[in-house]
C-alpha cells in the first residue's frame, strides 16, 4: 500500500521490464543537460512532452522539471539541480585541481606548490571552491557512471538534512536543565533518547528515498549522505556542553557519538533490508580511518545487496585519504584525480575521493546488469567481489583485499547466461589476467596531502 501511495504522490507508475540498467545518483543532483549525460538520463515513463519544457524560472535560473528526471528530497520539490550555484566557479579551481594531482604524483614545481599553498590560505577562494565542489559532486559522479556505458539510465536524487532535528534536541536539553534535572538524567533519558530519535529520522529519510527508487525500477543506487564518527562528535559535543554546562570529556563525546552512529546503522540496516532487489553502493569515507573500529552509516551496513568501496590511486596504491576495513569495506576502485563532468559549459574536472570509487563500481554493476538482465542485486555483488585483482597493498584493508577488474567481471556476467554464477566467476578468473599497473606514477602515500578528498 505504501509503495502505491508513493507512486501516486510522485506521479510514477510501476515500471515494466527494463531494457537498460537504471542507476540512482543519490547526491547533490546533476546537470541533466551536460553533453556527457545526453541520452542517459532517466525519464518518468508516463511523462508528456509538456513536462520537458520550462515551467518557470526561479531567480537563480534553476529549471523546474516536474519530477521528469528524479526528485529533490532535500527541498521536497522537483528541482534536481540548482544552477544558481554555478556562480561559485572561478577558473583557478581547475588549475588548483590539476596541480593537486601533479603534486600527488611528484610532478609539481616548487613554484606550483607555493601557488597551491597560497590558494589554501585564500578564504574567498576556498569558500568558492568548497561551494562549487559540493554543487558539482552529483554531476561528477553521474559522469563516471555514464562513461562508456551507452545503455545506462541515470535517476537524479537530492537528499535531506537533519539539522532542524538537532536544534529541537538542543532545546529539549535546555528545558530539562532548566527544570532542575541532574546531568546523568539528561544524558541518559533526554540526550540518548533524542539521539536515537534523530537516528530514526535519518533512517526514515533513507526509507523515503528507497521506496521511491523501488517504484522507479532502479537496479543500482549510488551513494548516500553518511554519518561518521567525526560528524557525530560535532553533533553531540555542543549538546553535551549544554547538558554538563562545561566542556565534556573526550570519553563522554566518544561514547555518545558511537551510540548515535550505531543507532543510525541499526535503523538503516532495517530500511535497506526491505529492498533486496536494489544494489546499494556506498563510499567507504575519506577520513583515513578504519571502518571496523570507527563505524559510519550506512557504509558499515552488511547485507548481501550492499557494497562499500574504498579508493586507490589507479591500481597501484591505497589512496591516503581513503577509509578501509577488513570486515566493513568490501573492495576498492580508483579514486584519485578522476576527470569527469561538472555542471554547465560541458566542463570536466579532476576530483578525488571514495565517492568517485563507488561511482566506478556502480558503473560496472550497471554494465553487468545489461550483460545479463536476470542478475539480481546479490548476484551483481557476488560477481564484483569474486572478480577483483587481489593486491598486497590492500591486505587487511578490505574483505576482498582487491581492486575491481572490469573485463573479468563483464566476462563473468556473460558466462552467467549459460552457467551457474559460481562457475561463471571461476571461468572468468581462469580467462582474464590481473590488470597491469596503471602508467601514471602515483606517490600517493607520501604526497596525498595535496589531494583533498571530494
Amino acid at each position: 500500500m505504501r509503495t502505491k501511495l508513493l507512486a501516486v504522490w510522485f506521479g510514477v507508475m510501476a515500471p515494466l521490464s527494463a531494457q537498460a540498467a537504471t542507476v540512482a545518483i543519490i547526491d547533490s543532483g546533476f546537470d541533466y543537460e551536460h553533453e556527457a549525460l545526453q541520452g542517459k538520463v532517466w525519464t518518468k515513463p508516463d511523462s508528456t512532452p509538456e513536462e520537458g519544457k520550462d515551467k518557470e524560472k526561479d531567480k537563480g535560473g534553476g529549471r523546474k522539471i516536474g519530477g521528469l528526471h528524479g526528485w529533490n528530497f532535500a527541498d521536497n520539490n522537483d528541482e534536481i539541480i540548482d544552477y544558481s550555484q554555478q556562480s561559485n566557479y572561478v577558473p583557478d579551481i581547475e588549475k588548483f585541481l590539476d596541480l593537486q594531482f601533479a603534486a600527488s604524483a611528484g610532478k609539481a614545481t616548487e613554484g606550483e606548490k607555493i601557488w597551491l599553498q597560497e590558494r589554501l590560505k585564500d578564504r574567498d577562494f576556498l569558500s568558492k571552491f568548497l561551494a562549487f565542489s559540493s554543487y558539482a559532486h552529483g554531476t561528477h559522479v553521474a559522469g563516471i557512471v555514464a562513461q562508456d556505458n551507452p545503455q545506462v539510465k541515470l535517476l537524479a536524487i537530492k537528499v535531506i538534512s537533519t539539522k532542524s532535528r538537532v536544534r529541537k534536541l538542543e532545546e529539549r536539553v535546555h528545558a530539562a536543565f532548566a527544570a532542575g534535572n541532574d546531568i546523568d538524567f539528561i544524558r541518559e533519558f533526554i540526550l540518548k533518547l533524542g539521539l536515537a530519535a534523530i537516528a530514526y529520522n535519518q533512517a526514515q529519510s533513507l526509507d523515503r528515498v528507497a521506496d521511491y527508487l523501488a517504484t522507479t525500477g532502479v537496479h543500482v543506487a549510488n551513494g548516500w549522505t553518511s554519518i561518521d564518527m567525526a560528524q557525530a562528535r560535532g553533533l553531540v559535543t555542543p549538546l553535551l556542553m549544554v547538558a554538563a554546562e562545561a566542556k565534556p570529556t573526550p570519553e563522554m563525546i566518544e561514547e555518545h557519538a558511537e551510540f548515535f552512529v550505531r543507532r543510525v546503522v541499526a535503523e538503516e540496516t532495517k530500511i535497506l533490508n526491505k529492498h533486496p532487489n536494489i544494489l546499494f553502493v556506498f563510499a567507504a569515507g575519506d577520513d583515513r580511518s578504519d571502518n571496523d573500529q570507527l563505524p559510519s552509516a550506512p557504509e558499515v551496513v552488511q547485507l548481501d545487496h550492499v557494497l562499500t568501496v574504498g579508493a586507490t590511486a589507479g591500481n597501484v596504491a591505497l589512496a591516503k585519504f581513503s577509509n578501509f576495513g577488513a570486515s566493513h569495506v568490501d573492495l576498492f576502485a580508483p579514486g584519485v584525480a578522476i576527470r569527469s563532468a561538472v555542471p554547465r559549459h560541458d566542463m570536466y574536472l579532476p576530483y578525488s575521493g571514495t565517492s568517485l570509487s563507488a561511482a566506478q563500481v556502480s558503473r560496472l554493476a550497471a554494465l553487468l546488469k545489461d550483460k545479463n538482465p536476470q542478475l539480481q542485486a546479490k548476484d551483481l555483488r557476488q560477481i564484483l567481489l569474486g572478480t577483483i585483482d587481489r593486491k598486497d597493498f590492500l591486505k587487511g584493508r578490505a574483505y576482498t583485499e582487491g581492486v575491481i577488474n572490469d573485463e573479468r567481471a563483464l566476462l563473468a556476467a556473460e558466462q552467467s547466461l549459460t552457467k551457474d554464477l559460481r562457475h561463471a566467476i571461476a571461468a572468468a578468473k581462469a580467462t582474464v589476467v590481473d590488470r597491469a599497473p596503471t602508467s601514471e606514477s602515483f606517490d600517493v602515500l607520501e604526497a596525498n596531502a595535496w589531494t583533498a578528498p571530494f
